[in-house]
């Protein structure tokens, strides 16, 4: 008996993120998902169990497509640490700063908190993108280490509490941005959380500099 191929699964896949991206998942359907990848319904039935796991799927897919900016800018931080470059370390830490707080200045800002209902609602995928996040955490609390033992940040600074309070931020600012009274730019609220990061020791520089 044959049966597709993973391939084909890849393609599906491929024209649902687009589709979601594109269009929103408010009424997404496995039969218009089946219509563009040139595929028939019961290839999709083989790979994906329901219309909400291809969906939570596609949009994981769509998540960390957008996101690899950031990745980027990590790798580039981690260099720096590895190097002991520190302006090029902080150089980094703001490029990330500034792009996690334009999320909600532009474009559908709402569009970020359906991804996430879309990517919960499917057990699977809830569960791979929390496995993802850890490992991205994780990688963010040995770089904060690194640069404490560096002596770049405070070393009275938590690592975990300092990537929770940015994380969870970031990710409320869709609520705040808009707003007549906490309408901020990124470059303000970057500033404000580089003054928390490196403390006395901006100070510090501000006075020499």
């Amino acid at each position: 008996m044959n049966t597709p191929d993973s391939f084909s699964r890849e393609k599906i896949l491929s024209v649902a993120s687009a589709m979601v991206k594109e269009l929103g998942s408010a009424e997404f359907r496995i039969i218009d998902v089946a219509e563009k990848a040139d595929v028939d319904v019961a290839t999709i039935e083989y790979f994906f169990d329901s219309s909400t796991q291809l969906k939570a799927e596609a949009q994981l897919s769509n998540y960390f497509e957008m996101i690899e900016p950031h990745h980027l800018v990590l790798a580039r931080i981690e260099t720096a640490v590895a190097d002991e470059d520190e302006a090029s370390f902080w150089t980094a830490i703001e490029a990330n700063m500034e792009m996690a707080w334009c999320s909600g200045q532009v474009g559908d800002k709402w569009g970020f908190i359906r991804l996430l209902q879309d990517v919960w609602s499917d057990p699977f995928s809830q569960s791979h993108f929390c496995e993802l996040l850890d490992i991205q955490f994780e990688r963010w609390i040995t770089v904060i280490e690194d640069a404490k033992n560096l002596g770049w940040i405070d070393q009275d600074i938590d690592a975990k509490a300092m990537i929770t309070v940015f994380w969870s931020a970031s990710v409320g600012q869709v609520i705040t941005a808009g707003s007549t009274v906490l309408n901020l730019s990124p470059q303000q609220n970057g500033d404000f959380l580089m003054r928390i990061v490196r403390g006395r020791i901006r100070q510090d520089s501000s006075l020499t500099s």
